[in-house]
């Protein structure tokens, strides 16, 4: 009797695991607030906001331009080869628009409404935690909860695509502020946040 009690409190304990890890398992897509960061005019890996000044961004990533420089001519490891992190800071200025670009994060304002400061944000790189490659489908999956706009690519939706125009843009819209997703060959090559109304 003891023998039969024992095999059933031990079957009970090996399904009571199975079960949790296939729970886990279920919960394993990670879900991503975007409304949060479209409130805050943020992306996490952007060192700033919608809105930012963008004299203190030219002002502080000139400095460190600067700094960059004078340091990579000081290193002298730097002529024998050794690689180190690179910092590139460039303003480019456009028709209507003007931008501040940091390598894998561009930052654009409008000329006429320069006071309403950094405008558009777009990002190169990993963006919302999500990683650079990640699969359209991946991204729908970790949004599950956003009505996203889906369409085709092109000059007027993501002006800042860098392979052409053949490929799919995601955008959701929170009152105003837009974060926009372009995938090319189905998997993530850039993202964005911006005002709706920023070109105006």
């Amino acid at each position: 009797m003891k023998k039969i009690i024992g095999l059933f409190l031990c079957m009970c304990l090996i399904f009571s695991f199975v079960g949790c890890s296939q729970e886990e398992n279920e919960n394993d897509v990670k879900t991503l607030d975007l409304e949060y960061y479209a409130e805050l005019g943020q992306m996490p890996e952007a060192e700033y906001t919608l809105g930012a000044d963008v004299d203190t961004i030219v002002k502080e990533q000139t400095a460190k331009m600067e700094d960059f420089l004078n340091n990579q001519e000081e290193d002298p490891n730097h002529a024998h080869g050794h690689e180190e992190e690179m910092f590139y800071f460039e303003r480019i200025e456009g028709e209507k628009n003007v931008l501040l670009d940091n390598g894998d994060i561009c930052y654009y304002y409008n000329k006429a409404n320069k006071e309403k400061g950094v405008s558009y944000i777009v990002n190169y790189g990993d963006a919302f935690g999500i990683k650079l490659g990640t699969l359209i489908t991946e991204v729908k999956e970790m949004c599950a909860d956003v009505e996203f706009k889906e369409e085709t690519l092109n000059e007027e939706n993501a002006f800042f695509a860098t392979q052409g125009f053949d490929g799919t843009v995601l955008s959701a819209d929170f009152d105003g502020t837009v974060i926009l997703f372009v995938f090319q060959e189905n998997a993530l090559s850039a993202t964005a946040i911006y005002y709706a109304n920023w070109n105006n």
